[in-house]
């Protein structure tokens, strides 16, 4: 057990309790609960938004990805990073110049409709439900780091998972979006301290970047998985099993074990081993660090990457940010600078990824012993590397700054995920359906049980996680898994966000059609590849092609925007106020004020006559 950490844990909880109960003064109105007023400077809002997009999977996520994967995993960082040059160009000051507070009330204003309303409701759950999803499985594995034990009768994982889950419900539900803001921007400060300080140590323990690219290279990437005795001991079609593979990678005293395991004859149990990598793009080469094929096959280059870059621009915490800017001006400047802290954040995430591969091998081959599992030198949960090497790196301390940067970036992104929800159903169900005069009071009391009840739905979710095997069947889970939450935004909503602002033809029928076509095909196609890993889905025919599509993107956003353009087509009933509208998204704030006055103006000579 790690004392040091242990203490900074809680001493982040404890500053982040304290700033909700500071904040909880400034809750009084629905606009104070989900916008924090909309009074959010540039700088600081730019730095929340940075502290809600580094989720797990990028503290955690992106260096186990690099570990684990080499190139492949270098994609996460060019397509997190990218991501928001989509938002930037074309939807951040949009969105800020329409107004209003959420997705929701976007997709309401632009076509008129209580339908899309609704549809967009769902698309946001199910969205933030994704990418809840990752949070809660980072929280329980880096409290089996830190920690390394559960109270109340749980085991570590779901102690940390409950932990993490009842804190964060506690200080959104305490301090709304005022209390979430403030605890981002010191969250996204004090983790990007500790990715930094990694990467010093890393530097100044003698790590050099070309060196140790050449040397993760030297040799193919082997992997590390947990198998049953049916699959050790199963040939494949050339005759040869796992075990034979592994025989030929694993130390005798590693090997030993495995026999040992099989000897049991547990059939419900795993073993960690090692396994030879397969290039997915050349199959008969090696999968070299430096090279793309270790994760993904032709389609899942592109997709994977367009997911990233697209799905920035479909995550709803992320875009509901952007209404408490002041203006759409503000807005722009805020994503100017998130740019660069997210750029400069990915640039040390794949060096910490790369430095971990040798230290922790060297570290083991001298003896050390890690808390962490290892097999053949190498972590068998790769997005354990960052409070590993932090360990072996700067001992207890540097571990410490680095778990409580994790928990950070947990509390961050899931604190943004569950306003974004509470808006959702508070704002956008009940305050628009159910009871339209309800008392500022009660229209926040329903926030607040909004974010309590959406937080138990994404606890239930990370225990679920484990239970049906998911951590062992994707190597860098988190990563993983973040990126299908990726997918269903940018499946979901970019496509009626980007015609619905920069076509004037988009008509609702349409919006509502490729939202429904993009949100299900994408959730489809992610099901139906979590199925085939897990082995309950061959890889024939054509629903094995499918199946193996590991990101959809590439086939669903097409699917998507081709459905709005081909409905709107042939509906061709664009909203009345099209022209107003149109002046609300794109005029300047003189045009906007002219046309206002020149309605008020006209309205004023009727009322006379």
């Amino acid at each position: 057990m790690n004392t040091i950490a242990i203490v900074l844990v809680i001493g982040l909880i404890l500053f982040t309790i304290g700033l909700s109960v500071f904040s909880r003064r400034f809750t009084r109105t629905t606009a104070d609960f989900y916008l924090a007023g909309r009074k959010v400077g540039s700088f600081s809002n730019a730095s929340a938004i940075s502290g809600d997009y580094l989720s797990a999977a990028s503290f955690l996520g992106v260096a186990g990805a690099v570990y684990a994967s080499g190139l492949d995993g270098v994609w996460y960082a060019a397509g997190f990073a990218g991501g928001f040059m989509v938002v930037v160009l074309f939807i951040a000051s949009a969105l800020r110049r329409f107004g209003e507070y959420t997705v929701a009330d976007f997709a309401f204003g632009r076509f008129g409709s209580n339908r899309i309303r609704l549809i967009t409701v769902i698309a946001v759950l199910l969205t933030s439900l994704f990418y809840m999803a990752p949070q809660m499985f980072g929280a329980g594995t880096t409290w089996q780091v830190l920690v390394g034990q559960g109270f109340f009768g749980m085991d570590a994982y779901t102690t940390g998972v409950v932990v993490v889950a009842a804190i964060i419900a506690f200080y959104v539900a305490v301090g709304g979006m005022k209390g979430t803001t403030l605890n981002q921007i010191f969250q996204f400060w004090w983790l990007a301290f500790a990715m930094t300080l990694v990467v010093v140590f890393a530097f100044g323990s003698g790590f050099k970047y070309p060196q140790a690219l050449a040397d993760a290279s030297d040799g193919p990437i082997v992997n590390t998985k947990a198998m049953t005795v049916a699959e050790l001991t199963t040939p494949d079609a050339n005759g040869t099993t796992a075990y034979d593979k592994a025989a030929a990678i694993m130390s005798a005293e590693e090997l030993a074990k495995v026999d040992e395991f099989i000897a049991a004859g547990d059939a419900s149990t795993k073993i960690p081993v090692a396994q030879p990598s397969v290039n997915k793009l050349h199959e008969l080469r090696d999968m070299l660090f430096r090279e793309p094929g270790h994760r993904y096959n032709t389609f899942d280059q592109f997709s994977m990457v367009l997911a990233l870059v697209l799905g920035t621009a479909g995550l709803p915490h992320i875009l509901n940010r952007y209404y408490t800017n002041p203006s759409g001006a503000a807005a722009r400047r805020s994503t100017f600078w998130v740019l660069v802290f997210i750029g400069t954040f990915y640039i040390f995430a794949p060096i910490a990824g790369l430095a971990g591969i040798g230290f922790i091998k060297e570290y083991l081959a001298g003896g050390g012993t890690l808390a962490a599992p290892t097999v053949n030198g190498l972590l068998v949960k790769p997005d354990q590397v960052m409070p590993t090497l932090a360990t072996i790196l700067g001992g207890q301390w540097l571990m410490g700054v680095v778990a409580a940067g994790a928990f950070a970036a947990m509390f961050s992104t899931v604190g943004g995920l569950l306003i974004a929800a509470a808006s959702a159903i508070g704002h956008d169900v009940y305050e628009k359906y159910i009871n339209p005069n309800a008392t500022e009071a009660k229209r926040v009391a329903v926030g607040k049980i909004a974010v309590l009840s959406f937080a138990a739905l994404a606890l239930l979710i990370g225990l679920a996680i484990p239970k049906y095997g998911l951590d062992q069947a994707y190597p860098a889970l988190i990563a993983m898994m973040v990126t299908w939450a990726f997918s269903v935004g940018a499946s979901a909503f970019v496509p009626m966000l980007l015609t619905g602002i920069w076509w004037k033809g988009t008509t609702e029928k349409g919006a509502t059609a490729g939202m429904i076509v993009g949100l299900t095909s994408a959730i489809v196609i992610i099901f139906m590849n979590i199925f085939q890993q897990l082995g309950t889905l061959g890889k024939e025919g054509i629903l094995g092609f499918i199946g193996s599509l590991t990101y959809p993107v590439l086939f669903t956003f097409p699917l998507g925007l081709l459905t709005i353009i081909i409905v709107s087509k042939i509906d061709g009933q664009l909203p009345k106020n099209v022209d107003a509208i149109w002046m609300r998204i794109h005029g300047t704030a003189s045009e906007r004020h002219e046309k206002q006055y020149g309605l008020d103006k006209v309205g004023s000579m009727f009322a006379k006559k």
